[in-house]
C-alpha cells in the first residue's frame, strides 16, 4: 500500500467530518450534507473496484472527475446557501442598528427632568486637572504655590545641568580639534557594490 492510497481514507474522513461541521439546521443544507457524504462514499466504491481492474488509473481518474464534479455542485449550492443567510443577517443587523439609533434619537428628544437642570452649574467637574505630583494633592492656594515653585527650582536645576552639558561637550570638540584629532573618514564600499 503506497502513501497515497493511506492518506485516501483519512481525507475522505476529514471531507466526511468538514460536511458533519458545515451541516445547520435547514433541510437544504442537511440534503446537501447527505449527498457529499454519498460522494465521498461512492468514490471510494469505484476505487475499490476499480482496483480489481486491469487499467486502474483511467478508472480511478474517472471516478474521481466524477467525485470532482458532484462536490463542485454541492460547494456552489452551499455557497448560495451562506449568500443568503449573511444577507438575512446583515439585514437583521441593520434593522437592529435603525432600532437602536431610533430609541437614541427617542431618548435624546425627550426633556431632562428640570432638578438636574437646576443644578447642572453647580455640579462637580468630572475630570478635574491632575496635580503635578499625585502623592501630594494640592488642597490649597499655598500648596498650589509650593508646588509650583518646586517646579520651578527642579527646572532650573534641569536647564542649568543642559547647559553645563552642552558646555563641556563644546570644550572638549575646542580641545580635540586644536589637538588635530580628526575624525577617520568612513571605508570606501567594496568594488562588489560599487557600479
Amino acid at each position: 500500500m503506497n502513501r497515497l492510497e493511506r492518506l485516501r481514507p483519512a481525507v475522505a474522513a476529514a471531507l466526511l467530518a468538514g460536511a458533519t461541521l458545515l451541516a445547520r439546521a435547514s433541510p437544504e443544507r442537511d440534503r446537501i450534507v447527505a449527498e457529499r457524504q454519498a460522494a465521498v462514499a461512492r468514490f471510494a466504491e469505484q476505487e475499490r473496484a476499480c482496483a480489481e481492474r486491469f487499467i486502474v488509473t483511467s478508472c480511478v481518474d474517472a471516478a474521481r472527475k466524477e467525485q470532482r464534479a458532484t462536490l463542485t455542485r454541492l460547494r456552489r449550492a452551499e455557497q448560495a446557501l451562506d449568500d443568503v443567510e449573511r444577507r438575512e443577517a446583515a439585514q437583521r443587523r441593520r434593522a437592529e442598528l435603525d432600532r437602536q439609533a431610533a430609541a437614541r434619537d427617542a431618548r435624546a428628544s425627550e426633556p431632562a427632568p428640570t432638578e438636574h437642570r437646576a443644578n447642572e452649574h453647580t455640579r462637580p467637574v468630572a475630570n478635574p486637572p491632575a496635580s503635578p505630583h499625585p502623592q501630594a494633592p494640592a488642597s490649597s492656594t499655598a500648596e498650589r504655590r509650593a508646588i509650583e515653585q518646586r517646579n520651578e527650582a527642579d527646572f532650573a536645576d534641569r536647564e542649568r545641568a543642559a547647559q553645563a552639558h552642552r558646555e563641556a561637550i563644546a570644550k572638549r570638540n575646542t580641545r580635540r580639534a586644536s589637538e588635530g584629532k580628526v575624525a577617520a573618514p568612513l571605508p570606501l564600499p567594496s568594488s562588489a557594490s560599487a557600479p
